[in-house]
């Protein structure tokens, strides 16, 4: 033992000597914090449990919303559907127009 110092790495004052860095590959270990200075600033606060009038306060709300994010869901899906069966009805529509057109003439010159 060298002079001044005491076993277990400390000085002769009474502070007791940072101990080594440890390290795995080139991480060093004491710049992450201890698992109980983790748990300590974690929130640890558990939502408390609404009761019976609270949620008879809240329910109107409640319904509210989820009302308004039906309409505004099930409002862009109809508009979709509608654009496709516009789509598909004027392609019908084309499709049958050249008979249409047809049988109407042939009527209107069989009527003459």
């Amino acid at each position: 033992m060298t002079p001044g110092k005491q076993p277990g790495g400390q000085t002769g004052g009474d502070t007791p000597a940072k101990p080594p860095a440890r390290t795995i590959g080139d991480t060093t270990l004491n710049g992450l914090p201890m698992l109980t200075e983790v748990v300590a600033e974690t929130d640890t606060h558990l939502p408390r449990v609404l009761n019976a009038d609270e949620i008879q306060q809240l329910l109107p709300q409640l319904e509210t919303h989820i009302e308004a994010l039906f309409t505004r869901k099930l409002g862009a899906q109809l508009e979709q559907l509608q654009r496709l069966a516009i789509e598909q009805a004027i392609s019908e529509l084309k499709a049958e127009l050249p008979e249409l057109l047809r049988d109407t003439l042939n009527a209107y010159l069989d009527s003459r």
